[in-house]
């Protein structure tokens, strides 16, 4: 089963992410249980002969657990992304062995391989996104057991893009003080500045005296101690360096094995991330601090004006004659302009301020909009029918504003004598069932489905992307009054709830306007 690619913004940060981090990774989508691929490295496509088309957009269990032989493997990955979801810390799977294709010969060879699941926490501190890295150790393991007797073994593993090392530990008084490369690939030297001949035998506490005050010693000792795997990432920003790495540690015989992923680059682009959405939070918290000072200034004057308009025509409406006329689309402007004012400081609060951590009956939402339109309905001879609507995770405020729009445009552009007929529908639906056309702004297996339809006046279809868009009118102002910015209201709605919103209609015809919002 395919599912509709993420946003333009989520795939270029994911491509950033791929493209710094060398290594075999896809990035996961954290939609459990579905968990789809959102990106993909060059190298994992390498490394497996496959191609990106083929698991961009689909659910990695539809992709490599197809069949019963790997439904073992298939439940250590789930309930480790499940564990990243849960805790958002990295999760390391137990070592995996395979029969893969020999890329040269095409013989099945037993392989052995690493995964490590690793979230990204967005600035919402919610998982964004898990990395799924892995590592084929099979060479390493091979390498390190035939150190002393292969000659070739240093050229090989020097090959190797990733930092490896392998440690024999010191001892006094019974206990570890210190540990002596045995065996290092020019990755790791580079550290150093050196070369794996001129590291081998030293101590490493010679070399990065720093060492002893992080985990990358603390931790090598408690795997030979324990005899337990371990992997942690680390900042070391000691004697000199400024390094972000995942280390695995395990034990063989008397030394330890560590390996590296530098993800400094990542880190550090991760960094600038934070910067610019700390800046950019300084700046909303600017504009919603403008937009109220706006507001407020800005109301004044036309109150003054309303009201001088209304002193006039009370002690001077002899004298003024025609002139009446003219106050009075005056004040019609005024009042115009003091909607339009209001509901420009509305659309910022949306664009500024959410709140969808409670649950929200739409039942309760719907029946309250109804009751504040009540006089209009009952003016119009308009009938309202409702399905039941589900509870969701969302801000009440908003969903009001949102039904509030929907309810308000069918009423408003009703036919003249033809009473409204308002439907608002209800089904469940499946993210392959959704329009082609509709991109959510979060991706998930199902969605909720509401349909808002009435017997109205309608529009020209093309016009659908058009009337979203804040001060589009598609009617003649004097007969259908409003600012053009109720429809974008809805759709900003819809977006901070993760959802979309569209339309579709006819001339005189009708319109339906349908909202697709996650399920939990």
């Amino acid at each position: 089963m395919r599912i509709p690619p993420t946003s333009p913004d989520s795939l270029a940060f994911y491509s950033l992410v791929m493209n710094a981090m060398p290594g075999k990774h896809l990035v996961f989508l954290p939609d459990a249980p579905s968990y789809t691929i959102a990106a993909v490295s060059d190298e994992y496509l390498a490394a497996f002969s496959l191609q990106r088309e083929n698991l961009v957009g689909f659910s990695v269990f539809d992709v490599f657990f197809d069949d019963e032989q790997n439904r073992s493997s298939s439940e250590q990955l789930r309930q480790s992304l499940d564990q990243v979801l849960l805790t958002k810390q990295i999760h390391s799977m137990s070592d995996q062995r395979f029969r893969w294709p020999n890329a040269e010969t095409g013989v099945l060879e037993w392989r052995t391989w690493r995964p490590v699941n690793k979230p990204f926490v967005g600035p919402d501190q919610q998982v964004a996104g898990i990395i799924h890295s892995v590592e084929d150790i099979t060479n390493s393991v091979q390498l390190v057991e035939l150190t002393e007797s292969n000659q070739y073994l240093q050229t090989i593993i020097n090959s190797f893009k990733e930092p490896l090392q392998v440690l024999k530990p010191i001892f006094e008084n019974g206990r570890i003080i210190d540990f002596r490369f045995k065996l290092t690939n020019q990755a790791y030297a580079s550290y150093a500045n050196a070369t794996p001949e001129q590291l081998q035998g030293k101590r490493v506490g010679e070399v990065f005296p720093g060492y002893f005050e992080t985990e990358s010693f603390t931790n090598p000792v408690i795997t030979f101690t324990t005899g337990e795997p371990l992997t942690f990432e680390i900042h070391y920003d000691k004697d000199g360096l400024d390094l972000y790495n995942l280390m695995s540690t395990s034990k063989l015989d008397e030394e330890v094995v560590l390996h590296f992923t530098d993800f400094t680059r990542l880190r550090h682009l991760q960094l600038q991330l934070e910067s610019k959405i700390d800046e950019l939070k300084s700046s909303n918290d600017s504009l919603q601090q403008f937009a109220y000072v706006a507001s407020h200034d800005l109301q004044e004057p036309l109150r003054k004006v309303q009201q001088f308009g209304d002193v006039l025509k009370t002690r001077y409406k002899d004298q003024l004659g025609a002139g009446v006329e003219y106050l009075d689309r005056m004040q019609q402007a005024t009042n115009r302009m003091s909607t339009l004012i209001q509901d420009l400081l509305t659309f910022s609060r949306i664009s500024t301020q959410r709140d969808t951590s409670k649950t929200v009956n739409l039942n309760e939402i719907v029946d309250d909009v109804q009751f504040d339109l009540e006089l209009v309905i009952k003016e119009a001879g308009a009938v309202v029918s409702t399905d039941p609507l589900p509870t969701i995770p969302g801000d009440a405020l908003q969903l009001g504003q949102l039904f509030q729009n929907l309810l308000s445009n069918a009423l408003k552009f009703r036919k003249d004598g033809v009473a409204p007929e308002i439907k608002v529908r209800y089904q469940k639906v499946a993210a392959v069932q959704l329009p082609t056309a509709v991109a959510p702004a979060r991706k998930t297996a199902y969605y909720h489905h509401i349909d808002v339809s009435d017997n109205g006046i309608g529009f020209e279809q093309h016009y659908t992307d058009r009337i979203f868009q804040v001060f589009q009118r598609l009617h003649n102002r004097n007969k259908y009054a409003g600012t053009g910015i109720g429809l974008a209201i809805c759709e900003k709605v819809v977006v901070n709830h993760g959802g979309a919103i569209t339309a579709t209609s006819q001339l005189q015809k009708g319109a339906t306007f349908s909202v697709f919002l996650p399920t939990s």
